[in-house]
């Protein structure tokens, strides 16, 4: 009992994932690679925070950072209305550029410009600044309207990074005619989110990725019934993560299954209620200590390892079906039949 115990405490510490340098040959190449993003990395991949009916950066995520150790999140949202007012202010030296016939003209390394002889436009004269007159380093009505287009079909380069193509053309959708273009009403404003790899002194492991993800839905949760909106988060990696979050669950749900199943057959084969449960109890112990061994192993729990779960209780049912039944056919007393059941049946069982 005082070994059942000890397992029965060691499996609630399983951890969920699947760590990819195991799944990899030793002499893949992506083994250095995942050891250096483990040894070096310390931060996370981006979080999207995606917002209907509230055109408003929530001031609740710069707060969640402060927290980073139960919050992951790394740094405070910024939505893409900052990132358009650095692009068109003065400081952003050449960001926003036009052409002398009005249109846009993108920084020296990109096309056009790259693709001249001489391989700047400033040198030819053919683009100039066009962040002038900005009034309180606001653009007025018209230039919001003019240059938020360029802005969203800007490509980030080594001049200028904050370049709206990629990161907003999709996020950010252009309303109206005549050039009365508002932003819609869907937008996504994001932030890095840490996965604690800035907070702790160790590699970051599966279990930081989902209990990021859990998290942030709580914390997006929280947000959702305080201010009435929709919101809700996304990340890169919660496409591959979001299993775990039920992966304990699933694996309980189905191991109860498999159990119950062996439990009704054992009862209409042996008819006997007290054999069924004690090879049901018995079914319980070994998959507490077959959990306890994959903590000591540091086994993670994901849908391979609940696969050879339920695939161990036929395994396990070979070993615990006979001796109860060779006990319920024996003749004699109790003490003679359990003789008569390890002497037959569990010497063959043991060995």
């Amino acid at each position: 009992m005082l070994q059942f115990s000890v397992f029965v405490a060691l499996c609630t510490r399983i951890q969920p994932g699947l760590e990819q340098k195991i799944v990899l040959p030793r002499d893949s190449y992506l083994q250095g690679y995942f050891n250096n993003v483990s040894e070096y990395l310390r931060i996370g991949p981006p979080l999207y925070f995606v917002v209907k009916n509230y055109n408003y950066r929530l001031l609740h995520i710069a707060r969640a950072s402060l927290i980073p150790e139960s919050s992951y999140i790394a740094k405070p949202a910024a939505s893409w209305l900052d990132d358009f007012l650095v692009w068109i202010s003065p400081e952003a030296f050449g960001c926003c550029r036009k052409f002398t016939n009005g249109s846009y003209c993108p920084p020296n390394d990109p096309p056009p410009c790259y693709a001249s002889k001489d391989g700047s436009c400033n040198l030819n004269g053919l683009c100039k600044d066009c962040t002038m007159h900005l009034y309180n380093d606001r653009p007025s009505t018209a230039q919001f309207r003019e240059k938020l287009t360029w802005f969203l079909t800007a490509l980030p380069s080594a001049d200028c990074s904050k370049g709206g193509h990629g990161a907003y053309t999709s996020s950010v959708e252009l309303k109206g005619g005549h050039g009365a273009y508002t932003s819609s009403v869907e937008l996504k404003e994001w932030n890095y989110s840490s996965i604690k790899f800035s907070y702790i002194s160790h590699p970051p492991q599966q279990v930081d990725y989902v209990n990021s993800m859990r998290a942030q839905r709580e914390f997006t949760s929280r947000v959702s019934d305080s201010f009435k909106i929709k919101i809700f988060p996304y990340s890169v990696f919660y496409m591959f993560f979001e299993q775990y979050l039920d992966i304990w669950r699933t694996a309980l749900i189905n191991l109860a299954i498999a159990i119950g199943v062996v439990f009704v057959v054992c009862l209409v084969i042996t008819c006997s209620l007290w054999s069924s449960a004690i090879i049901l109890l018995a079914l319980a112990m070994i998959f507490m200590d077959l959990m306890g061994v994959m903590t000591i192993l540091n086994i993670q729990l994901n849908a391979l390892s609940v696969v050879n779960l339920v695939m161990a209780v036929g395994i396990a049912v070979e070993f615990c079906v006979h001796t109860p039944h060779a006990f319920s056919v024996s003749s004699g007393d109790r003490n003679q039949r359990m003789k008569e059941a390890l002497g037959t049946m569990g010497a063959s069982i043991f060995r």
